[in-house]
């Protein structure tokens, strides 16, 4: 190659080469030499091997010999080592040069860096693979564990870590340091949010970035210690970034840590910026999730006090009834020890009663406080027709006084599912009042509830159709939302209750609009598998089986 033509090709910006037709290399340019640090010499023939990363040069040496081979254009990708022995990705593209009878002459290449376009490629595939994980629903620190390591991986010589702030804004909290010492993590969380005790609490005390580019020459937070706490762990540069809601309430920090003194360049502060909003939204999202869970606790626990008003009269009707009969078995059982002689048998019999009658009693108050109380409701075995025919029956006299005409076909021999009694029953009750109050302005038609079970598989199902005014196209997307009503005294949160407990149960509660007059509300169960509990529980167990009636509880049988 003639000087000046070697002048201008080490004037190109990028890496020039040319190789013989067997694809031994004969020239590398000038920015191929500062680059790898290689004089042109020791890059001659395969001594270019040397800068090329260990994992890819057998791919690489296989991959080059296929292109000789073949004689056609081809393009390999690899990681070449820098002067300073970082590595970066490069795209190594060889074109035959031929004469004019074809035969081949040399091959002439160029290598590209490609680093920042395979960083951006993985870090959209880790985006994608993050906002999958909030999407989906996994735990909060789950996916900020994810997302620092997708940082470390992204930027190599990071260690990278989420801190949290607490719930009153004073103090940190863990939230992932997937790489980091335990030591040190534990040295951060519980450290007030001011501007003194590290980096991390001051980005969330100023709500803005801070940068300690060497921590060997830093004099801030010196109060609390911290830099030699940061330097005695190997760690001698931190950029901490604030994480803030989208309404500006500060979330927590996210920190890069090195083990050498460095500033962010634009790439790492585009790296930070992606990442700092993945993880507000896996933060705000675990936020608006611990919201929503209390609301509808106490929702449900506001829905089981009005909707289960005829319910708890009912209750309240039968514990009387024992409190009469201990009045009634007492006085009767001294009447008999006065006697002369006593009737010692008598009173014994009548002793046992008066027993009997109490813990009747006790049990029927417990289960009226669990009832208004935030405590879990014991699960049991329940039979939904069993559990459908007392809710009809604790019904029947408003049913009929609204002219309400009920028809049941409940399936024979349905299994049973596991559950909170009380809750599903509180379901099926709204269900049949909603259908009932649907139904009061129809005069030109019967007023038909049909209630229907029936199995499917792994679930059970309960169906309640009516003939009322149907759904209305526009509100029916909202029938199940909390406060939403189309009654004009209604409170709009039973059939949110309601979806509530079904979901809770595992089932799913949903409404269609029928062919002809009305609608149908319908919700499935899962089957009580083997692990759940294969027998009565709770209230039923050890004294007595209760049904609903017209006139409240009564008793179906006694336990030994």
């Amino acid at each position: 190659m003639n000087p000046e033509a070697g002048h201008v090709i080490d004037a190109l910006p990028g890496m020039v080469w040319t190789a013989l037709p067997d694809g031994s290399v004969d020239f590398v340019n000038q920015r191929w030499c500062e680059f790898t640090n290689l004089g042109a010499g020791e890059s001659h023939g395969r001594g270019w091997h040397r800068a090329i990363h260990t994992e890819d040069l057998p791919e690489f040496v296989d991959r080059w010999r296929a292109i000789v081979a073949s004689g056609e254009p081809g393009e390999i990708e690899a990681r070449l080592q820098r002067f300073d022995g970082e590595y970066r990705w490069f795209l190594f593209r060889a074109c035959p040069l031929t004469d004019e009878a074809g035969r081949l002459l040399k091959w002439c290449g160029s290598n590209s860096d490609i680093e920042d376009l395979k960083r951006a490629e993985a870090l959209l595939v880790g985006e994608k693979r993050l906002f999958e994980l909030v999407a989906s629903g996994h735990p909060t620190s789950e996916v900020l564990d994810a997302t620092c390591r997708l940082v470390e991986s992204a930027a190599s010589g990071f260690y990278c870590s989420v801190v949290l702030v607490n719930s009153t804004g004073t103090s940190l909290e863990h939230g992932a340091a997937p790489s980091l010492p335990a030591s040190f993590i534990a040295s951060i969380i519980g450290r007030p949010v001011n501007l003194d005790s590290g980096p991390c609490a001051m980005a969330a005390c100023l709500n803005e970035q801070v940068i300690a580019p060497d921590l060997t020459t830093e004099t801030r937070w010196a109060a609390y210690e911290w830099c030699p706490m940061a330097l005695a762990h190997g760690l001698k540069s931190c950029w901490s970034t604030p994480i803030s809601s989208g309404a500006g309430k500060i979330l927590g920090a996210f920190a890069l840590y090195d083990v050498e003194p460095r500033t962010p360049t634009p790439l790492d502060q585009d790296l930070i910026e992606q990442l700092t909003h993945i993880a507000r939204v896996a933060i705000e999202r675990q936020l608006s999730e611990d919201t929503l869970s209390r609301v509808r606790s106490e929702l449900t626990r506001v829905a089981s006090v009005q909707s289960l008003g005829v319910l708890t009269a009912s209750i309240a009707h039968e514990v009387s009834q024992p409190l009469s009969g201990i009045i009634t078995n007492a006085n009767t059982c001294l009447r008999m020890l006065d006697a002369d002689p006593p009737n010692v048998d008598g009173a014994r019999a009548t002793a046992r009663r008066a027993i009997r009658d109490g813990n009747r009693a006790s049990q029927v108050i417990s289960r009226l406080r669990m009832l208004f109380s935030k405590k879990d409701a014991p699960t049991e075995s329940v039979n939904l027709n069993q559990a459908t025919r007392e809710v009809i029956a604790l019904l029947s006299s408003e049913l009929k006084r609204n002219r309400v005409i009920v028809r049941t076909e409940l399936a024979d021999e349905l299994p049973l599912i596991a559950g909170d009694r009380v809750q599903i029953q509180q379901v099926i009750l709204n269900l049949l009042r909603n259908a009932s109050d649907a139904m009061a302005g129809v005069n030109d038609r019967p007023r038909e509830l049909l209630v229907r079970s029936q199995g499917d598989e792994g679930s059970v199902r309960l169906i309640v159709k009516d003939t009322g005014v149907g759904l209305d196209r526009e509100g029916a997307d909202r029938l199940f939302e909390a406060f939403y009503t189309t009654k004009s005294k209604g409170m709009g949160i039973g059939l949110s209750i309601s979806r509530s407990i079904i979901e809770s149960h595992h089932g799913r509660l949903w409404a269609t609009p029928n062919e002809g007059p009305g609608a149908t509300f319908s919700f499935s169960l899962p089957l009580q598998t083997e692990g759940m509990m294969s027998s009565d529980t709770g209230l039923d167990r050890g004294f007595a089986t209760t049904h609903l009636s017209e006139g409240g509880f009564s008793e179906m049988r006694h336990s030994p």
